[in-house]
């Protein structure tokens, strides 16, 4: 029975080629979408949960203020007095970023991200190495794990365990391990792992290591039958006990180690979320088309189907056909759509990430990817066998056998018509997502962010010299000639630009005045800073290496919104104090806001600090007169910095490019959602091509009868093509007001946002309707200019 069911199914679908072609073709790149959607979406939900003792790991939080943010850091020592205190701990580890020491080995430098970790990390996280042993690769402090990309490329391939390395050309370190690949959807990379132990041979280290700076990253491994809550209760004592007086109202907290990402990145759960309605939407709007184009292709079958039922088919008999019929077509949907993804859509959405969790599709690993996709793809198969199956068999026998209604093509048309208004809602409701996000980016890009990015070049000058103290005097030199560059309007040599700030903060407040504390951002300043980014000074000025007393005085520029928060209406010449720091700090000017990060975040009370005299930092930021004499300044620095010995070569890019990078990641989600825009509104104007072809041959008597009779072929046209636009019409005005307040919930999620336009609505209304009546238009025409004569006797 199963080979005549396949040999009817290919009969009937090559009979009908031409819908079958749109089906497969439309269902297969939508799968592909889909299958990205949800390996994406897998990867997510299953963030770091490849760890053995998943369930038993936590991370140690702060609460500041009782009840105030909570974040996945504290202070340094809190590991140490845990350990001893607590029995229910089985182990612990830092996981602490400092520095990135440059590793030597014959003649090869590589400098990588490298984590401090404690000789207990492989107890807590049981990752496997690729070369070496676990138990004992951190013991010795003097010891370091390489991910396998690094110990590519120090050693090549092979085993490099037992092999000496220098770092930063003075201390002589072995190789003790090796780390196997790590999955893409953890929260821990690792490229260099060095013992916590050497952290405390850095005086910097051990000056902020103590019981009030909140920086470090702590990971626990509870006993199996430790109870998280009893513990917890105890951390008020230590607190107490330990924590430094300043700190004393913080609470610390342990959150399980598979909420982690959501707590360092709190937009991630959206990502995912995004990620499953997209695919969601993708697949109804599938399954309506191919339902659609059964049941239209399937109407001229009512004499089959009751024929059957005549010489005693059973209900399942019909049924199992028409699920042979939909499988073919989906199974040969499926397997176009695997190259598609594979080959097409996994690179270019990895090229979109930027960097970040990259996919991959693995036979073994993302099997709950294919399982998923392979349910869905039978789902949808039975699903769209079904209906028309179901339909069929609902007509009245008697009448069907005499073929009666084989051509009509009013029979089931509501739900038909239904399904359609549905697909095209759907449709709409992603052209006015894209609308609305396109324009949220335009209005960040074009927003006035409080500097002036244009006609600056930022080098970045942080090369790593060989010779540190000399560079510093060489530098000197190269600001000079600068300042004698007629190009040149202003420079400034800092650690940060207005695109990149550190994520450090503390509690300030009034000097005499503790009960205002309020959390600044503080960073450094820089000689010229506002004056080469022309960020406006709403009173004083900004640091001068001319004024002595900046030093002396601990000077410090605070912006707008630090002034606001502390209720002053002038702040220079106030005193500021830090908690936990006697320091009295001078404020000297306050610069009008402007916007150090995107605009997704507001905001937030800053203060910079003086940095000492002006010198080479991590940026040398150029205004010049203009951007056409940018190659001459990039050839004179390139020139003088040669001759500076270093470890990395100079680099620079433009601060529009650097603002544009800040925007990146919202331009790719735009990116992804305007392809899965595109491809939904193919599939449902292909969907319509489809069933005006069916309509047309089910009409064509009709259509003949009326050309005979003097019709036009612009009124056929408009007589086979209305029906369709009225759908289409009638699916927007559903989507539009569900689209208002998608986009109001969408825009809600950006600090600074642009407003909905009425225009949205009226612009996805044109494209939706434009593109449908061009999917309509060719056939309907194609169907209106046949020969009468033709016509009628095809009949």
């Amino acid at each position: 029975m199963l080979t005549n069911y396949l040999k009817i199914a290919l009969r009937q679908l090559w009979r009908n080629r031409l819908l079958t072609t749109i089906n497969v073709l439309g269902l297969a790149v939508g799968l592909a979408c889909v299958v990205v959607l949800i390996l994406f979406a897998q990867k997510g939900l299953s963030w770091d949960s490849f760890h053995p003792n998943i369930n038993r790991i936590y991370a140690v939080q702060t609460q500041d203020n009782n009840g105030g943010e909570t974040y996945n850091q504290t202070v340094y020592p809190l590991l140490d007095q845990m350990l001893r205190d607590y029995p229910e701990i089985e182990a612990g580890t830092h996981v602490q970023n400092w520095n990135r020491p440059w590793i030597s080995y014959g003649g090869k430098d590589v400098q990588e991200a490298t984590d401090y970790v404690d000789s207990t990390f492989f107890r807590v996280f049981q990752l496997p190495l690729k070369y070496g042993n676990a138990a004992t690769a951190l013991q010795n402090r003097y010891s370091v794990v390489l991910s396998t990309k690094t110990a590519q490329k120090l050693f090549g391939e092979g085993n490099p365990v037992g092999k000496r390395v220098t770092l930063d050309d003075t201390l002589q370190y072995t190789v003790t391990g090796v780390l196997a690949p790590i999955p893409g959807n953890s929260s821990l990379q690792f490229e260099v792992m060095l013992p916590a132990a050497n952290l405390l041979a850095d005086a910097g280290f051990r000056e902020n290591a103590n019981w009030y700076n909140t920086f470090a990253t702590i990971f626990l491994l509870l006993k199996p039958d430790a109870d998280k809550t009893r513990l917890e209760a105890k951390f008020p004592q230590l607190v107490k006990a330990h924590f430094a007086a300043e700190a004393q109202n913080r609470t610390i907290h342990l959150g399980l180690f598979k909420d982690f990402i959501h707590t360092e990145n709190p937009t991630f759960k959206n990502l995912i979320a995004g990620a499953i309605a997209i695919a969601v939407f993708l697949l109804l709007i599938l399954s309506i088309n191919l339902i659609n184009l059964n049941t239209a292709s399937a109407l001229p079958r009512a004499k089959e189907v009751a024929m059957r039922q005549v010489v005693g088919a059973t209900k399942q008999l019909v049924l199992r056909q028409f699920w042979i019929e939909s499988g073919v077509v989906v199974g040969l949907a499926l397997i176009l759509s695997v190259p598609f993804a594979l080959y097409y859509l996994i690179p270019r959405f990895n090229a979109l990430r930027d960097g970040n969790m990259q996919l991959a599709l693995g036979w073994a690993a993302d099997y709950p990817t294919i399982l998923t996709v392979l349910g869905i793809a039978l789902t949808v198969a039975v699903v769209a066998g079904t209906y028309p199956a179901l339909y069929l068999m609902s007509l009245k026998t008697t009448d069907a056998v005499k073929g009666k209604l084989s051509a009509s093509p009013k029979q089931g048309r509501l739900r038909q018509n239904a399904l359609i208004v549905l697909q095209f809602t759907l449709a709409v409701l992603l052209i006015l997502g894209t609308i609305g996000m396109r324009e949220q980016l335009q209005y960040m890009k074009r927003a006035d962010l409080g500097y002036d990015q244009s006609n600056v070049l930022v080098f970045k000058t942080d090369l790593a010299y060989r010779n540190p103290k000399g560079a510093q005097t060489q530098g000197k030199a190269i600001f000079n000639a600068l300042r004698q560059n007629p190009n040149v309007v202003s420079f400034t040599s800092s650690e940060l630009t207005p695109v990149y700030y550190w994520n450090n903060f503390n509690q300030y407040y009034p000097d005499g005045d503790e009960s205002r504390k309020i959390r600044v951002r503080h960073v450094s300043g820089a000689v010229n800073y506002t004056e080469t980014f022309r960020i406006p000074m709403l009173e004083g000025r900004n640091f001068a290496d001319a004024t002595t007393a900046d030093s002396a005085n601990h000077a410090v520029v605070v912006n707008e919104s630090l002034m606001k928060a502390l209720g002053w209406t002038t702040a220079v010449g106030k005193k500021l104090r830090q908690q936990s720091d006697q320091t009295v700090y001078t404020i000297i000017g306050v610069t009008k806001d402007y916007h150090y990060r995107d605009l997704s975040d507001r905001v937030e009370p800053m203060l910079q600090w003086y940095p000492g005299r002006e010198q080479l930092s991590s940026f040398l930021s150029v205004r010049l007169t203009d951007e056409a004499k940018a190659p001459a300044l990039i050839g004179e620095l390139e020139g003088l910095l040669k001759k500076i010995p270093a470890r990395r070569a100079l680099t620079y890019t433009y601060l529009t490019d650097e603002v544009a990078r800040a925007y990146k990641p919202i331009d790719n989600i735009w990116q992804m959602v305007s392809f899965v825009t595109i491809i939904a509104i193919l599939i449902a104007c292909a969907g319509i091509f489809g069933l005006i072809t069916l309509v047309a041959r089910q009409r064509t008597k009709e259509i003949g009868v009326r050309k005979v009779l003097g019709a036009s072929v612009a009124s056929i046209t408009t007589l086979l093509s209305s029906d369709f636009l009225k759908l289409v019409g009638l699916a927007i005005l559903i989507a539009a007001p569900i689209g208002w307040w998608m986009g109001q919930k969408m825009l809600s999620y950006f600090a600074y946002h642009t407003t909905i336009q009425w225009w949205y609505i009226v612009v996805a209304a044109v494209l939706a309707i434009g593109i449908a009546l061009a999917s309509v238009l060719f056939q309907a025409l194609r169907a209106a200019l046949v020969n009468p004569v033709e016509s009628l006797r095809s009949e």
